[in-house]
């Protein structure tokens, strides 16, 4: 590539992340919503759509969706994508002024804000007011939504991993106001116990069939499978057994026999497609988009690092979702394009920009976890990973098969999760952190502490919000 070329790339790259520091750098906002406007169901149904809006974090300004915050972070505290103009201290769990910490932190609570206007706006009409039973299948989606945002806040800035610790989350359950916004956070016990009974009104109340870019009673059951993976407390392993024995017995849902065609092809189409997230009209056509975000057509700036290329050497997903050396390796070292999503030059497609909230492999693997965890049948839980692993094109399951010990199995099903779900809501960052403190170490050499495993809460929030109480551990106010 000419020289002049790179350096005009690379000086809009650092434009565009500066105007994102920016952006980052704003105090939360929370979402106006006007309970009293819900006065019908045809009323409660377009402020549902506002929560779903919400959800897909729609910018009102440009009418584009961004996920970016649910694909980047997690693999890259993982170890898995970084940075491609030089690497970012969160790639090595350095989470001083975190580039991502502010938009989570908000993304969420604009959904949970949003959620709570709908449930107090539904729950003052009565039932009369509605048809059939769409009263409770909004109010379920929207208690799902609520839970979703609580699990995002909970999985980023709170000590979930232990459950007696005070270092809880900031529980929003009311429409904000000036009255109510001074709220002291919740310890880890109660946080969970919050989500979950979210997450069981969602599982009974919401729609059994629905378009998967709506929540179902399926999606919240397998939201409440990650809660109480995180959780692990006694019983929680085998509930989670039994989740996933409903939603794959449910018949709407089954593995896509060639991962691949999910990103390249079917996209939400694919009936291995749990819940995802629509791109808005005309979104495809932005240079600055979720799957292209940088010329020459994959990005730059968020690529897949040498750790995941290593990963994924002698299996089929090498070949397509790590492309070659990025144009800037003198920048960042040994980073490669990531092309999960689109292929190295292509134009970017609805199906392209397309993102996946919950996808039935997940289940698979959380219930393999599950079993192995909970002292179940390995050799279930070894032929469900394998399952999953056909899917994507491998016939070699030696390393499955030599997997003898409990800790070897829980090694390998962290290993496909890593390589099934990187850049997708996190999951194979919580897969790692649900491993003991030295198995995260090997996994991670940069993770020496758990005050490394969270976020500090935004500064801002202490200014709005001093009832608060102590900001996360190893960080200042």
């Amino acid at each position: 590539m000419n020289r002049f070329i790179q350096y005009i790339i690379i000086a809009a790259g650092c434009t565009a992340l500066h105007a994102c520091d920016k952006e980052l750098s704003k105090p939360p906002q929370f979402v106006k919503v006007d309970a009293t406007a819900i006065t019908d169901q045809k009323s409660a149904q377009i402020a549902l759509n506002g929560v779903y809006y919400r959800f897909a974090n729609v910018d009102a300004s440009t009418n584009q969706i961004s996920w970016r915050e649910h694909h980047l972070p997690g693999s890259m505290y993982s170890g898995y994508l970084g940075y491609g103009l030089g690497p970012m201290r969160d790639e090595e769990n350095n989470h001083l002024n975190s580039g991502f910490a502010q938009a989570i932190w908000d993304e969420a609570y604009k959904v949970i804000n949003a959620a709570n206007g709908v449930i107090r706006g539904v729950n003052a009409l009565s039932d009369a007011s509605f048809a059939g039973e769409r009263k409770k299948e909004i109010l379920g989606e929207a208690r799902f939504l609520r839970a979703y945002g609580h699990w995002r806040l909970l999985s980023f800035f709170t000590q979930w991993f232990d459950i007696n610790s005070s270092y809880g989350l900031l529980i929003r359950d009311e429409l904000s106001a000036i009255s109510n916004i001074s709220k002291k956070r919740n310890d880890v016990k109660s946080s969970f116990e919050f989500i979950l009974q979210d997450l069981e009104a969602a599982a009974a109340s919401a729609p059994a069939v629905n378009n998967n870019i709506y929540a179902t009673k399926y999606a919240a059951m397998a939201l409440k499978m990650r809660v109480l993976m995180m959780r692990g407390q006694q019983g929680d392993h085998t509930e989670v057994i039994s989740l996933a024995n409903t939603i794959i017995g449910s018949g709407n849902y089954q593995l896509e026999n060639n991962l691949k065609d999910i990103f390249y092809s079917k996209g939400l189409s694919s009936k291995e497609v749990i819940l995802g997230v629509k791109p808005q009209p005309g979104q495809e056509l932005s240079q600055f988009n979720t799957s292209v975000q940088y010329y020459p057509g994959v990005s730059s700036i968020w690529v897949a690092r040498q750790e995941l290329k290593d990963l994924l050497t002698n299996d089929p997903r090498g070949l397509w979702m790590v492309d070659r050396l990025t144009d800037f390796i003198e920048y960042s070292p040994d980073t490669y394009y990531f092309c999960k999503y689109i292929p190295y030059g292509a134009s970017s497609t609805v199906t392209s920009e397309t993102s996946y909230a919950f996808r039935l492999s997940e289940v698979y693997l959380l219930q393999a976890e599950a079993m192995l965890r909970s002292g179940g049948n390995a050799n279930e839980a070894r032929d469900l990973i394998k399952t999953v692993m056909s899917k994507a094109g491998i016939t070699d399951f030696t390393a499955i098969d030599n997997a003898i010990s409990t800790d070897a199995l829980l090694l390998q099903n962290y290993l496909e999760t890593s390589r099934n779900l990187v850049g997708e809501d996190g999951a194979d960052y919580l897969a790692l952190l649900r491993f003991p403190a030295a198995t995260i170490k090997q996994l991670k050499p940069s993770l020496l502490t758990i005050d490394q495993y969270i976020l500090p809460i935004p500064s801002e929030e202490f200014l709005q919000n001093p009832a608060i109480g102590d900001q996360n551990p190893g960080y200042a106010k």
